[in-house]
């Protein structure tokens, strides 16, 4: 019998992560059409981003897989070389980022799409 819960994602977790992005790009969005923000929260949340990425790496439930550990983690990265400058990078030129988390994410991806092997008897063992 096949576990159907393990091949679909819940729609909840996807609908929280879609919300949460959509906040987080009008907040990114807002910062970078000159409207001030309050710095005292705003400093941290790339940090909890990355640290929310570092649970997912490490360890991976269904609501935050490895995959979406390693783009919390790019996400994250992004936003501190954004509001920080490192390494004499800004919002304009750190966006490689985003194409190294895609490699990643395609190598960290699991292939749960696969279909199962066919069973070649009545028994489902292969001798018929």
């Amino acid at each position: 019998m096949n576990d159907l819960s393990a091949q679909h994602r819940p729609r909840r977790s996807r609908l929280v992560a879609g919300i949460f992005l959509l906040v987080l790009g009008g907040l990114l969005l807002a910062v970078n059409l000159g409207f001030g923000l309050p710095w005292g929260w705003w400093q941290f949340l790339p940090w909890g981003l990355f640290v929310i990425g570092g649970f997912g790496l490490l360890l991976p439930t269904r609501h935050m897989d490895r995959v979406g550990g390693v783009w919390s983690m790019a996400i994250g990265l992004y936003c501190l070389i954004g509001f920080h400058q490192w390494w004499g990078l800004g919002w304009s030129s750190a966006w490689p980022i985003f194409v190294i988390a895609a490699g990643l994410g395609f190598i960290l991806h699991r292939h749960e799409d696969r279909p199962p092997p066919a069973a070649s008897g009545p028994s489902g063992t292969g001798v018929s």
